[in-house]
């Protein structure tokens, strides 16, 4: 589990001027708390935090002297530009079932002489925090053209201790043929006769 360090936010600036000066503002709210935390972390920290967690991540979040085991909720972006805007974190309770989602991640794509089609980037499902899955990974060697795989066909799909939210028989990615363009072959039938026609 990540650890992340954790500020309370100062009150009397606003978010933008924090992150002015370096600090993204975030919250950490749950049913154990009698309110929501406001906090801020140092824009290093949380960019480094991010390069490894995504929303659905296991998370122990540091504030002070007091540690939290907490989901990772959210993360929000400047629409203009990549800044980081702001942090959300949930408090996990042991015998409390949270709704989440895990992303999927391939393996080995650079082996595929097909083309990857994914149009299922992550999977909502629901379960006790000993049991979340932030990430699912696929290995894609040996898949070939007309394959496809289902939520059903992963193991997290059979898993007791997980509720799927999806549709199981959603798919998830499809490898597809490449094909030249129409162009191309009718370029080249052209050429061809071309080359014919000068011969004669």
């Amino acid at each position: 589990m990540y650890t992340l360090k954790a500020e309370n936010r100062n009150t009397g600036l606003k978010p933008k001027q924090l992150r002015r000066k370096g600090i993204i503002p975030g919250v950490l709210y749950g049913k154990d708390l009698e309110e929501s935390l406001s906090i801020q972390f140092s824009r290093r920290e949380a960019t480094r935090f991010l390069r490894t967690n995504s929303a659905g991540s296991k998370v122990q979040l540091v504030i002070g002297d007091k540690k939290f085991s907490t989901l990772f909720r959210e993360v929000t972006y400047r629409s203009a530009s990549s800044e980081i805007e702001h942090l959300s974190f949930q408090t996990l309770l042991a015998g409390e079932i949270v709704t989440s989602t895990m992303r999927i991640v391939l393996l080995n794509k650079e082996k595929i002489s097909g083309l990857i089609q994914q149009p299922q980037a992550e999977i909502s499902y629901r379960t006790l925090p000993a049991h979340l899955v932030d990430t699912i990974e696929i290995d894609l060697d040996g898949m070939k053209a007309g394959d496809s795989i289902r939520i059903s066909d992963l193991d997290v799909a059979k898993n007791p201790n997980i509720e799927i939210l999806d549709p199981l028989d959603t798919t998830v990615l499809t490898i597809t043929e490449v094909r030249k363009p129409v162009e191309a072959y009718g370029q080249a039938e052209g050429s061809e006769a071309e080359e014919q026609a000068s011969e004669a």
